[in-house]
């Protein structure tokens, strides 16, 4: 490179003074330029190089980015899930580990991939937050204000917490199902609100002082106790989208059961969702495969995980659970993976044979 760079310099017409052709008294004003170009080109070529390292470390850090023919791709807090956007930074979709598209978010200016939560990603349109599920339906509408935090920055969006969204309406909070059902009413009063654990949120409202909330927006009467006991109360089914799905009264009270309506599978458009006895959808079509209810929880599976869903349609336990770890015409005493009976429910399989089970806690536990 240096022989051609000083053919070019001798040989043009004068530069600074130096005159054209291979004058021997232009040779060391010659050299000079050469050595301080050099200089710079050695100092640009270190410094790409330092920040190529640098960025394959954080890539090997963090995560391994999948092949595929999108330009600009990027982690997300869900190891199945890659961003893809343009250039200029606005989303284009999310891709899978293989670099196939599943969600198309190429009508949304933003998308915070790191608040992926319950399978729902926070996006924004028009400057109005919503959410999308894995399949790319917009389950909760983008018609929610943009958040801020305490500091008045901007973080425009809550994740989702035990089925439970923290939203913006007109300026006043509230909360609603990821259904988007309103459970805690849009309030002036209401100045902030924790997310959701254990069953139970911390609102604080300008009239009322501290007040806390279970997950149907009724004052708790248990808050303070300890975590078990929150824990243990927020395990019961809710009607968050399934009002008359869910009207067992708490035994506690001495209040009488009322008429129970059940919840039966029922495909749309290629998804599986939940419908009650006069095909009222309950439970929106955002699943890839469902089983039927059994002791208040359902098996639904998106991609190739299954988790559980109550009779609110609320996420209680995660997506975790591969679909090919069982024989989906096989049984467990009786009942079929991902189906709750006695307390227990077969979600895989050993290779000696072995079953492997789960309680509602989504615990692992021995099956017999």
């Amino acid at each position: 490179m240096i022989p051609t760079l000083a053919s070019s310099i001798t040989t043009i017409s004068t530069v600074n003074g130096i005159k054209t052709g291979p004058d021997p008294d232009n040779q060391p004003v010659v050299m000079a330029l050469i050595k301080g170009m050099s200089s710079a080109l050695i100092m640009m070529s270190v410094m790409a190089m330092t920040m190529t390292a640098m960025l394959n470390s954080a890539h090997a850090d963090g995560c391994t980015l999948p092949k595929s023919y999108y330009k600009n791709v990027s982690c997300t807090n869900d190891s199945r899930y890659f961003l893809a956007v343009k250039d200029s930074g606005a989303p284009v979709a999310l891709i899978d580990n293989a670099g196939k598209k599943v969600v198309d978010l190429s009508r949304y200016q933003k998308v915070d991939t790191t608040k992926i939560a319950e399978g729902l990603l926070p996006v924004q349109r028009a400057n109005k937050v919503g959410y999308v599920n894995m399949q790319g339906r917009e389950v909760v509408p983008a018609v929610y204000d943009v958040l801020l935090d305490e500091a008045g920055s901007t973080g425009w969006a809550r994740p989702v917490r035990e089925g439970r969204i923290i939203v913006q309406k007109n300026g006043k909070y509230g909360v609603i199902t990821t259904g988007n059902k309103v459970i805690v009413p849009f309030s002036a009063d209401i100045t902030s609100i924790d997310d959701y654990q254990g069953g139970r949120v911390q609102v604080n409202n300008r009239s009322k002082g501290t007040l806390w909330l279970d997950k149907q927006g009724k004052v708790s009467k248990t808050a303070g106790k300890s975590n078990n006991n929150a824990a243990q109360s927020s395990k019961a089914p809710t009607s968050s989208s399934a009002t008359r799905a869910n009207t067992t009264a708490n035994p506690s009270t001495g209040n009488q059961s009322q008429p129970f309506t059940m919840l039966y599978p029922h495909q749309q458009d290629g998804r599986w969702g939940f419908v009650d006895d006069k095909k009222v959808t309950m439970i929106t079509y955002s699943f890839d495969e469902v089983m039927p209810f059994s002791e208040g929880l359902a098996g639904v599976r998106v991609a190739n995980n299954w988790g559980f869903v109550n009779l609110g349609g609320e996420l209680v336990i995660p997506f975790r659970f591969s679909d090919k770890g069982v024989d989906k015409d096989g049984r467990y005493r009786g009942a079929k993976p991902f189906t709750f009976k006695n307390g227990k429910a077969w979600i895989g399989s050993l290779k000696n044979g072995g079953k492997l089970c789960i309680n509602k806690d989504g615990t692992n536990v021995g099956c017999d």
